[in-house]
């Protein structure tokens, strides 16, 4: 009779519990798990893939303490329930490892991967329904689900890719197998290298479920537990490895020491009792089989706990306080203080880290005082040569106060020239009313006359009919003079008005009106030099132009030099052709919208080539030495863009033509000042 009834139903409850190699492997694979799991759930800020990794080694966790009792509770009555639960737990890992695989990083599969989730959850839970002890039928089911992973993870590196590409490029792009292969053989992105060592990784659980396959059908031997174990040992210390390299959030140097350390630790623990028993399934019937099988299982914790308490702080004062040395020495210089040295503690590597610092640090002081005496001198002779500088500067001033003169006395120039040509223009055009003054004139004298010998020879009624007939004819006279006399004056005026030094002001101006005056002015200019000389004038104004608000001194000036350069382009050539060439100048107008254009064509010999790229430039001429000054266009296609904002270009056909475009842009002008006008 047992003196103790409840120890002796607690042992009774317990028989069923038997350890094994296979149990000490499960021990190492669950202890591992649960202490990643802490430290995983002690990480801040977790992203999305941090919450992901957690997930998955928390499942892990609970099928690892199944599995550690089902092969614990191998062959007795426990053994049947653990087995369905582990299964289970298998089916619920599967499908969270294909949403892993899936969400990681980023997913570009969303319908795909709801699609597949539904498919393999129902093929695992057909599979399930076959499901016997020794003959699992959900552990092929598996096995693809395992290689459909590696699939994914490799599409999405590909995927990774071609996005990295359409960012460079700007656009999506087709990249060949080889252009690929290499991408994955030498990834750039980091998202392509994590992609990549997670595929890497699925393709060793791949191996793993076909081992595990081919044992549990009884295709190999009897040693596929042990490999099944040892795989799953290094899967586990392989993943978290991976997770911890490419992670988002910040992660510790010390904790992948201690990690790696203790999965080591671990791995080694748990594949022991495979050393030394094998596969042993008679084992736990007592004996000293059993007793060193509790050791191992004692030892898995207990190394664990060690290696998590004692091994940060071996780590902290051999490694990372000589390593924080060395980076606050590195924060101190990144700040500007290069009087920094770090004590040297140990004799390895770091400490001929630190020691390298130092040495760094010396040779910076060095250079910053070899810098500094660098720089007085440097600006000593910075100070002589802004000196002769500031000379230099006096004299190109000088040169530039010359120049100015110069060019406005160019200008003048110019504008004189101009002016001559217009004032030729002028005189033939005045030149016609006062022959008109003179001859009405002359008449009027006679009249007069004749006005007065009827007075004294005819007699009364005679004289009156007389006299009324002269003075009719001497009033048409008069009017006939006054109406001359008042196109001179208007003449007179337009040529003070161009003569004038231009005031800048805007004022509503007859575009027609003025493009045709200018071109008769420029026409008759050129004939009062030659006599000889004619050509064919064509206007095309459109009504619709109107008045328009610009300086009409400097649009004149803008408009008789086109004119002047395209009667003198029609003379020289007809000096070339002859008779069998009719030069032709024509002017046109037209309303675009909000702008007004002015085209301004001559059938001349075009423009060159050479000189087509340089015809805006001041003091460029095609003309001879001592006909132009090359300033004409310059000031005009000032006058046209800076003046009025507008647009000066030109097109020409070398020996054919030359056609010159002026576009303005419109200024509406009051209604009451075009009512007055």
């Amino acid at each position: 009779m047992c003196p103790n009834p409840p120890l002796a139903t607690l042992l009774l409850l317990m028989d069923w519990f038997r350890l094994r190699p296979q149990s000490i492997a499960a021990l190492a694979e669950f202890t591992l798990c649960l202490v990643i799991s802490l430290y995983l759930l002690s990480i801040q800020n977790k992203t999305k893939d941090g919450f992901l990794i957690t997930g998955m080694f928390i499942l892990h966790t609970f099928y690892n303490a199944v599995s550690f009792t089902r092969n614990s509770a191998f062959d007795t009555a426990a053994y049947v329930p653990i087995v369905w639960v582990h299964s289970i737990i298998l089916i619920i890992l599967a499908l969270y490892h294909l949403v892993f695989c899936y969400s990681y990083r980023q997913n570009p599969f969303p319908r795909e991967m709801r699609l597949v989730l539904v498919v393999s959850g129902l093929l695992l839970c057909i599979g399930l329904s076959f499901h016997r002890i020794g003959f699992p039928w959900t552990f092929p089911i598996h096995f693809v689900i395992s290689i459909w992973i590696v699939g994914v993870f490799v599409r999405k590196a590909i995927w990774s890719v071609r996005q990295r590409r359409k960012a460079a490029g700007g656009r999506a792009v087709q990249i060949s197998l080889k252009v690929v292969l290499e991408e994955l053989r030498n990834p750039i992105s980091r998202d392509t290298k994590a992609y990549r060592v997670f595929a890497l990784w699925c393709l060793l659980l791949v191996v793993t479920w076909l081992n595990a396959n081919l044992g549990i059908f009884q295709i190999i031997p009897g040693w596929w537990e042990q490999v099944h174990h040892a795989f799953y040992l290094v899967l586990l210390t392989w993943i978290v490895i991976n997770y911890m390299s490419y992670a988002q959030e910040s992660t510790t140097f010390l904790a992948k020491l201690v990690g790696l350390f203790m999965c080591l630790t671990l791995v080694l623990l748990g594949m022991l009792g495979f050393l030394l028993y094998g596969v042993d399934n008679q084992v736990g019937v007592g004996g000293d089989k059993e007793d060193a099988l509790r050791i191992l299982a004692y030892l898995i914790p207990l190394s664990t706990v060690i290696i998590v308490l004692v091994f940060p702080v071996f780590f902290k004062s051999n490694l990372l306080r000589p390593l924080g040395y060395v980076l606050r020495g590195v924060q101190r210089v990144n700040a500007g203080e290069l009087r920094v040295e770090v004590p040297v503690e140990v004799q390895d590597e770091i400490g001929a880290l630190a020691q390298q610092f130092n040495r760094m640090t010396a040779s910076l002081r060095r250079y910053a005082e070899q810098m500094e005496s660098l720089v007085a001198k440097r600006t000593a002779e910075l100070e002589r040569k802004s000196a002769e500088l500031e000379q230099q500067k006096e004299q190109l001033q000088h040169t530039l106060d010359n120049l100015k003169a110069t060019q406005a006395q160019l200008v003048q120039s110019e504008k004189m020239a101009s002016l001559g040509e217009l004032t030729a223009g002028i005189a033939h055009e005045i030149q016609n009313p006062l022959n008109f003054v003179n001859n009405f004139t002359e008449l009027s004298t006679e009249l007069v006359a004749d006005l007065r010998q009827e007075i004294s020879q005819q007699p009364e009624p005679a004289r009156r009919d007389g006299a009324a007939a002269i003075l009719s004819d001497l009033e048409q006279n008069l009017g006939k003079i006054y109406q001359h006399g008042l196109r001179a004056d208007a003449i007179v005026k337009g040529m003070l008005q161009h003569s004038r030094k231009s005031t800048g002001h805007k004022e509503p101006t007859d575009i027609n009106a003025l493009a045709d005056e200018y071109l008769r002015l420029a026409y008759h200019g050129l004939r009062a030099k030659d006599k000889s000389f004619n050509a064919t004038l064509v206007t095309d104004f459109d009504k619709k132009v109107g008045l328009v608000e610009v300086v009409p001194q400097d649009l004149g000036r803008v408009l008789l030099n086109l004119f002047n350069n395209a009667f003198y382009a029609v003379q020289q050539k007809q000096q070339k052709k002859g008779e069998a060439y009719q030069p032709e100048v024509s002017v046109s107008t037209r309303r675009l919208g909000d702008a007004v254009e002015i085209r301004v064509r001559d059938n001349g010999p075009g423009i060159p080539k050479e000189a087509v790229n340089r015809i805006f430039q001041p003091f460029f001429t095609t003309k001879p030495a001592g006909q132009g000054t090359g300033l004409g266009l310059s000031l005009s296609f000032d006058i046209v863009t800076k003046g009025h904002g507008g647009k000066l270009s030109f097109d020409t056909a070398e020996g054919q033509y030359t056609e010159f475009t002026i576009q303005m842009p419109v200024m509406k002008v009051d209604e009451r000042v075009l009512a007055t006008t």
